[in-house]
């Protein structure tokens, strides 16, 4: 009996990690499953040139190209924001910058850290933004997303991609200029203002936000 309940607890213990494993996978595969659809539809007509080369192809509609061009930029940074969610429903994603400053900090420490991009001639100010980063990312990078909230990013963001295809649609079969240009501006509005309710898309914005302009860091890394 006593060996019984070792070998049950040694697969307990075998099995659980695989089993979050695939949970861990599955929701991942699920929030992309529930994006891929509204992201396909504004692919769709981003392949074309988006709202602004439809706004273009018409010359009624010349004169407003630039609201046109901002929703497409609006759309695009929303994608982003949901694959991000996407990604990270587990983990973090490593990027490129943690990639450089979290092994090198692990390595080094922080004085360490410090000396050594002071000797490759970087400000210390700009080198302490990189470890704190680098902190930052360490501390955080394990933390987990709800699927069932995602979702419901997902469900919210609908109506911006139904809104978006509307919109290409009226720009091909319609000459209402001055409507068209009012739901193009309000497109925009509207997903600014997504970005600053929905608590998933604030933390992707906010994670994104830390990471360091640091393209010098990385030319160091290609060089090396």
């Amino acid at each position: 009996m006593k060996f019984l309940k070792i070998f049950l607890i040694l697969q307990t213990l075998i099995i659980t990690p695989l089993l979050l494993s695939y949970s861990e996978a599955n929701n991942v595969k699920a929030c992309y499953s529930m994006f891929r659809p509204l992201e396909n539809s504004a692919l769709k007509i981003k392949g074309h040139g988006g709202t602004w080369e439809l706004f273009e192809k018409r010359e009624i509609f010349r004169k407003h190209a630039i609201v046109g061009l901002h929703v497409d930029s609006k759309i695009t940074a929303l994608i982003t924001t949901i694959n991000y969610l996407c990604e990270s429903q587990e983990i973090m994603p490593m990027n490129e910058v943690a990639g450089q400053v979290v092994p090198t900090m692990a390595e080094k420490g922080l004085e360490g850290f410090i000396e050594y991009y002071l000797v490759l001639a970087h400000e210390l100010g700009e080198i302490k933004g990189w470890a704190k980063y680098a902190e930052y990312f360490k501390t955080h990078h394990k933390r987990k997303l709800d699927i069932g909230e995602t979702k419901a990013t997902i469900d919210n963001a609908k109506q911006y991609f139904d809104r978006y295809k509307a919109l290409a649609t009226k720009l091909i079969k319609t000459n209402d200029v001055e409507g068209i240009a009012k739901d193009g501006k309000a497109l925009i509005d509207d997903i600014v203002q997504f970005n600053a309710v929905d608590p998933l898309l604030i933390q992707a914005n906010f994670e994104n936000a830390q990471i360091p302009q640091v393209s010098n860091l990385l030319n160091i890394a290609d060089e090396m």
